[in-house]
């Protein structure tokens, strides 16, 4: 617990540092935004994958509810690619 609590201190004092300097903030926020982006991103081609394997799913005639099981997407979001 005692060497827990010295790592967050130690931690806490170096935010503390290297808030106070302007040019690490810019860099913190701007690697921030890359990583929040390649997240976004990388869920947006997740999103597309789920929709396309639904979509042969639909095509080969599998129910409904199976493909909601097995993708995750809602039943309307199912009931809208059935109608594409």
């Amino acid at each position: 617990m005692w060497q827990e609590n010295q790592v967050l201190k130690k931690a806490m004092d170096e935010w503390e540092r290297v808030s106070q300097d302007p040019e690490v903030l810019l860099a913190y926020e701007a690697r921030r935004k890359a990583l929040l982006d390649e997240k976004s991103a990388l869920k947006r081609a997740e999103r597309k994958g789920i929709i396309k394997v639904a979509l042969g799913m639909i095509q080969k005639g599998i129910d409904e509810e199976t493909i909601f099981e097995l993708t995750g997407l809602t039943k309307e979001e199912i009931q809208e690619l059935r109608r594409q």
